[in-house]
């Protein structure tokens, strides 16, 4: 029996690697939200511990 595709697609993403868009808001000097928003791109990178997972389960068959 394979594995959930959404829990597939997960181990996935977290074995290559991919990006995430952060936003917070933007405060003036006084710690007050000036309505503006900063949109930050990080880049998490790959997981070798979920790289593994997939390919023990490639082995078994699972995949």
């Amino acid at each position: 029996m394979g594995i959930d595709s959404k829990l597939k697609e997960a181990l996935e993403k977290r074995a290559y690697g991919f990006e995430v868009e952060e936003k917070e808001f933007i405060k003036n000097k006084n710690n007050e939200s000036t309505g503006r928003i900063k949109v930050i791109r990080k880049y998490i990178p790959p997981d070798v511990t979920a790289l593994k997972t997939i390919l023990q389960l490639k082995h078994a068959g699972k995949w």
